[in-house]
């Protein structure tokens, strides 16, 4: 069965038993390569068009990391939650090739080498909860044009199944709901606020909220003043440094790969931020994300301000996760009648 959503083939296989599947497995910011050793380069090549977003923490990091898998151990990963299949050409004594022409039907085959379906996004194929990206065409130039026309659409599947994955860890067991309702109700804001993590600097004077949890080390901040302060890009920036630099006091951010972009947050008009932080006096530092932005029901200009010190390890998976919660802040009507 086939059907198509934006443009992009969705098919579901029926691959042995239609019994109940288990639940998929695995990090959610990994893809499961399974392709030949020969193949690996191409498919790399041809993922890296598709999935292209990367962070500077502030060596680069990719958002989705690539584990490459030998076709006749695929087995071992048939629940994993993202998985991507990969072949070139026809020529079966090529495992990948032998592998996809046994996963694909004979004309599902076929319109890859010789119509447009290079690339074929099919859902809970071995688990529920799971997505499978099958990657197969006569020529590597051939699939990579494909990806350049698809890709886009094909990221914004994998990105919500990963966003879902983990707003699930993050909130649905156990949350900080008697600190969640005292935000409310003391400063007229408050967001969902996930176990483990504990405050760090509370201070209504000078309008800051902050807290973190440790191993791995990340960190949130919700400063706030009274009115417009930042009526423009060029002020905006401004008042996002003096707030880093002065307020969290330790900390300063680097020019090294700093960008501002117009951003809508939650539906409000906001400068977005990114870049690398630093520590003032100690050989500490790591990425960052940043928000500014003006509420009119309280009068007030918000900053949110995420950050994340894992040395020597992936970080783009903690930096989601503080996203994630940042993007659950509100501002109470009722506390401003």
């Amino acid at each position: 069965m086939m059907r198509k959503t934006a443009g992009l083939l969705l098919i579901v296989l029926f691959i042995g038993c239609e019994i109940p599947k288990r639940n998929a497995l695995g990090a959610d910011n990994e893809l499961m390569v399974v392709c030949s050793k020969e193949r690996r380069n191409d498919m790399r090549e041809i993922l890296s068009a598709i999935f292209s977003d990367t962070i500077y923490t502030p060596q680069p990091e990719p958002v989705y990391k690539i584990k490459f898998i030998d076709p006749n151990s695929y087995g071992k990963i048939k629940r994993n939650v993202h998985i991507v299949f990969g072949s070139v050409g026809t020529d079966v004594s090529d495992p990948g090739t032998r592998l996809m022409k046994s996963l694909l039907s004979e004309d599902q085959f076929s319109a890859s080498i010789n119509g447009t379906n290079q690339l074929i996004l099919s859902e809970n194929v071995f688990a529920s909860g799971q997505l499978v990206l099958f990657i197969s065409g006569q020529s590597v130039d051939q699939i990579l044009e494909r990806a350049m026309v698809q890709g886009s659409k094909i990221l914004d599947h994998f990105d919500t199944l990963y966003e879902k994955r983990q707003k699930k860890h993050l909130f649905e067991k156990a949350r900080q709901k008697e600190l969640e309702n005292r935000l409310k109700s003391d400063y007229g804001w408050s967001m969902k606020i996930p176990w483990g993590y504990t405050i760090l600097r509370e201070e209504e004077e000078s309008g800051l909220f902050w807290m973190g949890r440790d191993i791995p080390y990340r960190w949130i901040a919700v400063h706030w003043q009274e009115g417009l302060i930042a009526p423009t890009p060029d002020s905006a920036s401004g008042v996002f440094h003096a707030f880093v630099s002065e307020v969290l006091e330790s900390i300063q951010i680097s020019d090294y790969k700093f960008a501002s972009e117009e951003f809508v947050f939650n539906n409000w008009t906001s400068q977005k931020y990114t870049g690398i932080w630093e520590h003032k006096e100690e050989a500490q530092g790591g990425p960052f994300k940043g928000y500014l932005f003006y509420d009119g029901i309280s009068n007030r200009t918000y900053i949110l301000y995420t950050m994340v010190f894992h040395p020597g390890n992936d970080k783009s998976l903690l930096l989601k996760q503080l996203d994630l919660i940042a993007e659950t802040f509100f501002v109470d009507p009722g506390g401003f009648e």
